[in-house]
């Protein structure tokens, strides 16, 4: 399925062809320890994961994703909490063999393994030639800087959620809606194309809040050419506004989550030109039990194509409702329902493969369960 929009004439060798994916977890999550991500990756190697879709991603000038997780130097422990969603350094220069050159780090698994692995985690990417964006950088977001031509490009990274693990220091770029505006205008001011990846929303919910809607033609008319959307794990729609384009969830792409919904996601295409977006489409994609992202074709394509045009059309009366307190408090009450039916679905999950699971691990989980009950704000 293709979307086109033209702002110029000129040849496609003038533009700048950019890829982006989702989210991108290399350690084990909670739920799948032991047979997740990093499990996978240790049993079958890292080119395992992105067996069908390599040659389509070294296809472009910059590929970029949301790499949420740390890849550290350390990795000892053997206890839950000590080695959920954490990769290895080594992990990156396999990132970038695939060809990952642009990383957000920008969001709230940052922090989640501490200030060294945050810091472990930025040298191994720029050791292996992948620039780290979203650092914080005097409250703003450090930026990439990319020019092919006469096309000027610069990426930013922020996050919108709040921060869990880290009270005094974050080390990301933590999200202000005024200051991510006078960004943008700073680096138009240098003719650059800005593309803002962004860290927002609520989870496993198919569409944006109004505020959301409203808060991406604000920064889309400071001057941005692109907003990526990551954070709520699942697909929402693509919205043109004012020259640009508003990929609101991007979903997973290397990630160990089992719904249907969580495994359906895309890689977003696009070229750019000196005035913006020349024209963009996406590929249809579903991981499979694997953990594979996987090229989806005929009418498998075609079902992924349709329900993103209908996340897509849920959107439309969001424009209309702005950030009302009843459209508000409406849309959590519904993100409260799909995130209470996913977390339904990770316990039955756990019982189903209860023998997957160190006693360790059962009783970490356990005792996790129990906070939970007490504190449900407890990770």
């Amino acid at each position: 399925m293709t979307k086109t929009m033209t702002n110029d004439q000129k040849p496609d060798r003038e533009s700048i062809h950019f890829l982006a994916v989702g989210d991108i977890s290399l350690g084990d999550h909670p739920v799948c320890f032991g047979h997740g991500i990093r499990s996978t990756i240790e049993k079958h190697g890292f080119p395992f994961l992105f067996k069908d879709v390599a040659s389509t991603l070294s296809r472009s000038d910059i590929l970029f994703g949301n790499l949420e997780t740390v890849l550290p130097q350390e990795n000892g422990g053997k206890r839950l909490h000590d080695i959920e969603m954490k990769g290895k350094s080594e992990y990156a220069a396999e990132l970038s063999k695939i060809g990952f050159n642009v990383m957000s780090v920008a969001n709230n698994h940052a922090m989640q393994h501490g200030q060294k692995a945050f810091d472990e985690t930025i040298t191994a990417l720029k050791n292996n030639n992948i620039e780290p964006i979203g650092i914080n950088d005097t409250g703003k977001s450090n930026c990439f800087s990319f020019e092919k031509n006469t096309v000027n490009l610069s990426i930013i990274g922020y996050s919108f959620r709040p921060e869990k693990y880290s009270k005094n220091n974050i080390s990301y770029a933590l999200g202000e809606e005024n200051l991510l505006i006078e960004h943008i205008r700073q680096l138009k001011q240098n003719k650059s194309n800005v593309i803002v990846s962004i860290h927002w929303g609520e989870e496993y919910i198919h569409y944006p809040s109004a505020d959301q809607v409203y808060f991406s033609k604000k920064i889309i008319d400071a001057g941005a050419c692109l907003i990526l959307g990551h954070h709520p794990h699942v697909l929402q729609g693509i919205e043109k506004y004012n020259g640009g384009v508003i990929v609101y969830s991007m979903g997973n792409f290397i990630f160990d989550m089992w719904q249907k919904q969580t495994r359906e996601t895309m890689i977003f295409d696009c070229h750019i030109g000196e005035n913006g977006i020349k024209r963009y489409s996406y590929v249809p994609i579903y991981v499979n039990k694997n953990y594979q992202p996987i090229i989806l074709t005929g009418k498998d394509a075609d079902k992924l194509c349709s329900k993103t045009e209908r996340y897509t059309n849920a959107i439309y009366p969001m424009n209309s409702l702005l950030d009302t307190t009843k459209s508000m408090q409406a849309y959590k009450k519904t993100a409260a329902k799909a995130y209470l039916k996913y977390r339904i679905a990770s316990y039955l999950y756990f019982i189903r493969n209860i023998y997957k699971y160190k006693f360790s691990v059962l009783i970490d989980s356990l005792i996790r369960f129990l906070k939970r009950r007490v504190n449900p704000e407890h990770t």
